[in-house]
């Protein structure tokens, strides 16, 4: 039988036509509220980027097209249902992102990947399908093809973290989180590439090469989750998986147009995960709807004995929490820090959703979020700290007498400029014990409490998921930004560390688009273990505005 959640979705037994899941994705009245989509992009368009719009606007990175490229940018949802309806089959699926890696997405092309597991990928798919001629699911993911960032451990496919010091590795066992997708029917594509070590936000790997934007392949698609969100995006995979330590979910899944969820700290277990933070580190999805996003993390969800900090509470039906309206939903707009400079594309396409959401009914507010002065201090005390404690103990499973020092001359500048400045030199200075135990008991502390302040008498918090779009592949040090040079890396994660500091759970979703056609994200923020909420104000604004177009490969 098929799972019992994806029931009035895809329909028990497969029954339900694809075409009625295309309704309820597709549904343009909402309690009442009737929205044109099209003016609303038009609109955005015009709006954040000065554009001039006609009949056509072909001359953006997006378009439709038939055949496999058409098939490989539909929903997780739509796929699940052929698949159970017997439209398409698992082995068709896998095959099909097997020629689109081949032909857009290889080591020239966008490089959404490290290692590609194809003949692994189709005997799975043998068996799967072979099950669904008999009508038995195994779950929600049956069949369909996901790609798991490269810094979560498969025990059949080699995971590098990016660097080439694990270049031949092969964990003895899954991570937490690939067992759960396995289980529920998945079949593991691939393993994408990252910023080495998730230790940045341009996936700029000086190993396995630049993994390199759909909607403009000279611009980065963002990380540290690059890979997940190029995968993604480009339809080389049903979904895809990513981590988040500081935006390294949300920051490419708003660059390259994508739905991406950073969950609530110890809603998903973290066991063999390559961490950075147990403090700030959290896995979620990249994906093409919010509603897939749900699937997956339903999929996911849940305690992991390998996690003390995985959270024994149940898992929502997250699928059914997606619907609903955003009349009456309460907003905090906190223009104070998240606001202050942003590019003037993403101020107006930020501007103009928060003015649709009102016309959706919802009620807005602007609010202050306190304590903002001490977000960057706190967030790099934690994370600098734990990370080379952390990164020291995944390698001494590889090598039981690995250090960080013996291997930073093995490290990419950037990251073992970091990791060299806590340890392993002559000139390291690590972060005091009592800076970090500061950090975590008392600043950390004071953040959370200035959130709670602000969302004391709203339901979420709206603002950009950057302060701007996609930058150049190679401008890892420095951007400009309204006419003024700004640091890369503080720049892209300045509105979502504070986010991930205090481990609150955020969605961003497609909003617009820059005058040169790039992704602008709109992030929502909510209390903890409020996923569902978010999910359910995130699908009402997708379905109502209709912002995602695919890229044009």
């Amino acid at each position: 039988m098929p799972d019992s959640r994806f029931e009035g979705i895809i329909g028990v037994n497969g029954s339900r036509k694809v075409e009625k899941i295309r309704k309820v994705e597709g549904r343009r009245k909402m309690e009442g509220n009737e929205m044109d989509r099209r003016n609303f992009l038009k609109t955005t368009l015009a709006a954040g980027a000065g554009l001039a719009i006609s009949g056509s606007m072909a001359s953006l990175a997006f378009g439709e097209s038939s055949g496999n490229d058409l098939l490989a940018q539909k929903s997780l949802v739509e796929l699940a249902g052929m698949i159970r309806t017997g439209e398409t089959t698992s082995r068709q699926l896998v095959q099909m992102y097997l020629d689109q890696i081949k032909r857009f997405g290889g080591p020239k092309g966008l490089n959404a990947y490290i290692t590609v597991a194809g003949e692994a990928a189709l005997k799975q798919a043998d068996q799967l399908d072979a099950m669904a001629k008999q009508k038995k699911f195994m779950g929600s993911l049956h069949g369909l093809p996901i790609a798991v960032k490269d810094n979560l451990d498969t025990q059949n496919i080699r995971t590098t973290g990016g660097s080439k010091i694990l270049a031949d590795w092969t964990p003895p066992s899954n991570a937490f989180v690939v067992d759960k997708l396995e289980k529920s029917g998945a079949i593991i594509l691939g393993k994408t590439n990252m910023h080495e070590f998730a230790f940045g936000i341009t996936t700029n790997n000086p190993f396995y090469g630049p993994a390199r934007n759909p909607y403009d392949p000279t611009r980065i698609p963002g990380g540290s989750s690059g890979g997940s969100a190029v995968a993604a995006a480009a339809g080389f995979c049903a979904g895809a998986i990513g981590t988040d330590t500081g935006g390294s979910v949300r920051i490419p899944a708003s660059l390259c147009n994508l739905v991406g969820l950073k969950p609530t700290l110890g809603r998903v277990g973290r066991g063999g995960m390559m961490y950075l933070s147990f403090t700030r580190d959290v896995i979620g999805p990249l994906t093409r709807t919010v509603l897939d996003s749900a699937i997956l993390l339903q999929a996911i969800a849940g305690p992991d004995p390998r996690d003390p900090d995985s959270v024994p509470r149940p898992v929502p039906d997250y699928i059914n929490a997606t619907k609903g309206s955003l009349k009456g939903k309460r907003f905090g707009v906190p223009r104070k820090y998240f606001f202050e400079g942003i590019h003037k594309d993403t101020r107006a396409v930020i501007d103009e959703s928060i003015k649709e959401i009102v016309k959706l009914g919802g009620v807005v507010k602007e609010v202050e979020v306190k304590h903002m002065d001490i977000a960057t201090p706190t967030g790099f005390n934690i994370v600098l700290a734990e990370s080379v404690y952390l990164l020291e103990i995944y390698l001494k499973a590889f090598n039981p007498k690995a250090t960080i020092g013996e291997y930073l001359n093995q490290m990419g500048p950037d990251v073992s400029g970091v990791l060299g400045s806590q340890i392993g030199t002559p000139k390291s200075k690590p972060v005091p014990g009592y800076a970090y135990a500061k950090s975590v008991r008392e600043d950390r502390n004071k953040m959370i409490a200035g959130f709670e302040e602000a969302m004391g008498s709203v339901d979420a918090l709206l603002l950009p998921t950057t302060p701007l779009p996609a930058s150049k592949i190679g401008e890892d040090v420095e951007i400009e930004l309204n006419g003024k040079k700004v640091n890369t890396f503080l720049t892209f994660i300045r509105d979502c560390d504070p986010i991930s500091v205090v481990g609150y759970p955020a969605i961003t979703v497609p909003a617009g688009y820059s005058s040169g056609g790039l992704p602008i994200g709109l992030q929502m923020v909510a209390r903890p273990f409020e996923e569902g909420k978010l999910l359910q104000m995130g699908h009402a604004f997708e379905q109502a505005t209709n912002v995602r177009k695919p890229p044009k490969l």
